[in-house]
């Protein structure tokens, strides 16, 4: 405690300022005369005058007086200060972007250390620009004599890389290693392909490393540059030898006594035989980490500079390269740490979402259970597919020697949007769509002032859907209000309340409806599902063209009708989350009764399905080449009626078949009437082209659609195509397919070519 702090300042002094105006240096202060001295205060207001960049030294000083005051004195050191700035030589670049990148002002102080820094700021402004050779020179003359500081500029030429080889690369692929450095081609608007030294030294410590986490330990990277005659453009070739990738020769395990060596060598990826593999090897981590979940360890990634507790789990993997060439042995240092047991689920950052929206991820922790990391991670990736938050991270906290805290930290993301966008595609024509969609909806959110109803705080928090669409099309158009609440009553039921007016130009006709569904469902658990539909509806059949050559079923419900149904459907989903779905399978079984609750037709309708995922192959960059089927298939029992049957053909039927192009057929015109059996059957392959967003896909489609339950001419369609995703356009995937049918029935009507694209802005 400073005894002076307290005392009446009864002066301020400012010494050693022959110069610089006391006016300006006191205005920049706070200690002022008739104030409490505080020492903190007077140190805040050293730096404050230091930051004037007008003094070499600034020393504070405080004198009591007689009368028990204290007089604050600040002595500074004058600098002799700039006096004017000059720049020679530049012609690429303007002056006025120079002197903002040396923050140099007439009026400062002459600082070396501050030149030296606008000097390299100036350096790296160039190369910014494309000027790697630019050299800058302050000569000191005309510093010390006049106070002029003169930035001397030699540009040299202006740099395009124009092309970039990997010399040497034999396993691994251009494509995969250019992903790697930051260097680029130049190209127009997009790619500034600027040279910089440094970052092709950094690019050269990418490749080596990346060759190194694929096992390639021996691989040499180095660099030629090859410039054109001018200089201005280059090309960059890094020069590769990759020498031998190496092969585990045996995984061992030392530290672990709560599970065998075999209990945890069972599930691993990365084993003898295989070549090694960084992400391999981090995923059988994980797999160890599973593996040790049940028994209440506590396991945290291990983050640079941040200090595991030494009661946690930790994994560490060793490679130990052996002297038998091209041979390596992976070694697990395990520390078990100790069991713990969970307390309480703490939730931070989430100041207009509700606590529950974390919390139902999180419905099978029971405080004073064992803690389950494993079960952690995968409630943390059901919170990260989820629409509210941007970041979700868990972690475990506490000073009790047997149970941790878990604290949920999340960062919330915009879940409002309202976009005008337009598509089109090979079954609904061209199309427009407005739509506004809140996806962390409260209905009981209600604003206390109409102003706060544009605002980010009302009709928000408690993660229910609210969706307000008008789409209209040349061929398909539909209005649609929707509300969802996904947990009803805080409970794993699920609500959800259509109301919809779609209209859909057909063949012949015109089939135009409006009506509401209100669906009722229920969580068995994460992965498998049961929901009960109530659906109302007015069907109107108009616009009937040419009647004496249409289907007289068609004829016979021209007008409108009104049309009800229940129906109950089972879901289970075993897929992974993310954009691409490469494991797991999806099975729906459903049936819907018509007529349920009155109307004019009454029939039954069964209805199933089953799709899969498998990787079948994943490449350096960790991306998946997954096999796909899909298996759906139906039948009516009743006198259903034609606008409730199915149809055949197009994107998610056959392809290589037009929309509704498969299908029993009656009248003068052929029309297509439905079936009331039908399966189709669908084959993918996808593959990376670019990245995951950029895929391609070979196909064999092949169904039925026939009017009673039996197999008639099974439809085939084979081909190819690409699907892929442009951020600024949004979410939904860009679809080309060319289909070939190779077996059609009779009155089929074929396509070649199957697409959808669709875009918001």
């Amino acid at each position: 405690m400073n005894p002076l702090a307290g005392r009446v300042v009864e002066d301020v002094e400012i010494r050693g300022n022959p110069t610089v105006p006391t006016s300006i240096i006191l205005n920049v202060m706070r200690t002022t005369r008739g104030a409490r001295y505080d020492p903190a205060t007077v140190q805040e207001d050293y730096h404050r005058i230091f930051e004037l960049k007008k003094f070499a030294n600034v020393e504070a000083q405080v004198q009591p007086t007689s009368t028990g005051g204290v007089v604050v004195v600040f002595v500074v050191t004058e600098q002799k200060l700039i006096k004017k700035i000059t720049w020679h030589g530049n012609k690429g670049v303007e002056t006025s972007a120079l002197e903002t990148a040396s923050d140099l002002k007439v009026g400062q102080a002459i600082d070396t250390f501050r030149i030296s820094l606008a000097k390299q700021a100036v350096l790296n402004t160039y190369r910014e620009k494309n000027y790697p050779f630019a050299r800058v020179d302050v000569p000191t003359g005309p510093l010390t004599e006049r106070g002029e500081v003169t930035f001397d500029i030699v540009e040299g030429p202006k740099v395009w890389v124009r092309n970039i080889r990997f010399l040497g690369a034999v396993h691994v692929t251009a494509e995969d290693l250019r992903a790697q450095i930051k260097s680029a081609i130049w190209i127009p608007v997009f790619n500034p392909g600027r040279y910089d030294s440094d970052q092709v030294d950094e690019d050269i410590a990418a490749i080596r490393r990346y060759y190194e986490d694929h096992g390639y330990f021996d691989v040499r990277v180095g660099r030629k540059l090859v410039f054109s005659p001018d200089q201005s453009e280059l090309q960059i070739d890094f020069v590769i030898n990759e020498g031998i990738r190496y092969v585990v020769d045996r995984v061992e395990f030392t530290g672990n006594s709560r599970l065998s060596d075999v209990q945890l060598r069972q599930d691993l990826s990365l084993t003898p035989g295989r070549y090694y593999d960084v992400e391999t090897r981090e995923r059988d981590v994980k797999q160890i980490v599973k593996d040790y979940s049940p028994f209440g360890f506590i396991y945290v990634v291990p983050l640079p500079q941040v200090r595991i507790d030494e009661d946690y789990l930790r994994i560490e993997p060793q490679r130990v390269v052996l002297q038998q060439p091209g041979r390596v042995e992976l070694l697990y240092r395990i520390h078990e740490g100790k069991p713990f047991r969970l307390g309480r689920i703490i939730v931070n950052g989430n100041p207009k979402s509700q606590d529950k929206l974390v919390r139902r991820e999180f419905r099978d922790f029971v405080p004073g259970s064992l803690y389950n990391s494993a079960a952690v991670d995968e409630a943390v990736d059901r919170l990260r597919a989820a629409p509210f938050f941007s970041s979700v991270n868990a972690t475990p906290q506490g000073d009790d020697p047997n149970v941790r805290n878990l604290v949920v930290n999340v960062t919330e993301q915009r879940t409002a949007s309202f976009n005008v966008g337009a598509g089109i595609s090979s079954n609904g024509g061209i199309s427009g769509n407005i739509v506004y969609q809140q996806r962390n909806f409260d209905i009981a959110n209600i604003p206390d002032d109409w102003r706060e109803i544009l605002s980010d705080k009302s009709f928000t928090g408690a993660g229910q859907g609210f969706r307000v669409s008008f789409s209209p099309g040349t061929i398909y158009s539909s209005a649609d209000i929707q509300f969802s609440e996904p947990w009803l009553f805080d409970q794993p039921y699920q609500f959800i309340e259509d109301l919809y007016l779609r209209d859909a130009i057909r063949e012949a006709y015109t089939d135009r409806r409006y009506g509401n569904t209100i669906t009722f469902g229920r969580y068995l658990d994460y992965q498998n599902a049961v929901k009960i539909s109530l659906r109302t509806e007015q069907v109107d059949i108009r616009d009937v063209q040419d009647p004496k050559f249409r289907a007289e079923q068609i004829l016979e419900q021209e007008g409108t009708h009104p049309l009800t149904s229940v129906a109950l459907t089972y879901q289970r989903d075993t897929t992974n989350p993310g954009p691409v779905t490469y494991k797991g399978t999806t099975t729906t079984v459903g049936v819907e009764a018509f007529g349920a609750l009155g109307g004019d037709y009454h029939f039954q309708r069964f209805a199933g399905g089953w799709s899969g995922y498998q990787t079948v192959h994943t490449d350096l960059l960790d991306r998946r080449t997954v096999l796909y089927n899909r298996l759906n298939g139906g039948f009516i029992t009743g006198n259903s009626v034609f606008f409730e049957r199915w149809y055949g053909g197009d994107i998610g039927s056959v392809r290589g078949f037009r929309f509704r192009g498969i299908s029993p057929r009656e009248g003068r015109g052929s029309d297509p009437i439905g079936g009331d059996f039908y399966f189709t059957d669908s084959t993918e392959l996808s593959f990376p082209i670019y990245q995951n967003s950029f895929r391609g896909v070979l196909f064999t489609d092949f169904g039925d659609v026939e009017s009673n339950v039996h197999f008639g001419v099974i439809r085939t369609g084979v081909g190819a195509g690409v699907r892929f995703t442009l951020p600024f356009l949004g979410p939904a995937p860009i679809a080309i397919y060319f289909g070939y049918p190779l077996v059609r029935g009779h009155g089929d009507e074929t396509q070649l070519i199957s697409f959808s694209f669709g875009f918001n802005q």
